[in-house]
């Protein structure tokens, strides 16, 4: 992965080396909503955004398993969030999380899952310019 990570005002930045975006993990996502969607893993998103907040089945309702809350630097915020698919909404016969490959996008307009996508897509033709298969992350 070609991201540095820095510190700043003790949250964390991530900084795509290539492109010189920006992002940090916000947990301001007031007024978010549903957006558009991403095809990606869980462990591709994990790579590209960090950890996510993961929900035990009593949280939120039981609708969501993962979540990644991100503000890109020119102020955009998007969540990413599995909903309604999982194991904390469907019990044994939902996904885990590294069975899902498409995800929800949620933010204060369209351009959130313009960042998202842009971003998987980037970090997608960076691994495949390094001979790298995303088929080499390791599912848990």
């Amino acid at each position: 992965m070609k991201y540095t990570k820095t510190e700043e005002a003790q949250n964390k930045v991530y900084q795509d080396s290539i492109q010189g975006t920006k992002f940090t993990k916000t947990r301001d996502i007031n007024d978010t909503h549903l957006q558009g969607n991403v095809g990606a893993t869980y462990h591709e998103l994990v790579e590209i955004f960090g950890e996510p907040t993961r929900y035990e089945p009593d949280e939120y309702e039981n609708k969501i398993d993962a979540l990644w809350a991100i503000k890109f630097e020119d102020g955009t915020v998007a969540t990413i969030y599995n909903y309604k698919n999982g194991l904390n909404y469907l019990g044994a016969v939902g996904k885990r999380v590294s069975e899902i490959s498409m995800w929800n996008v949620g933010g204060l307009d369209e351009r959130a899952v313009t960042m998202v996508n842009d971003e998987v897509i980037d970090w997608t033709h960076r691994l495949l310019d390094t001979g790298k298969s995303t088929n080499n992350l390791v599912a848990s």
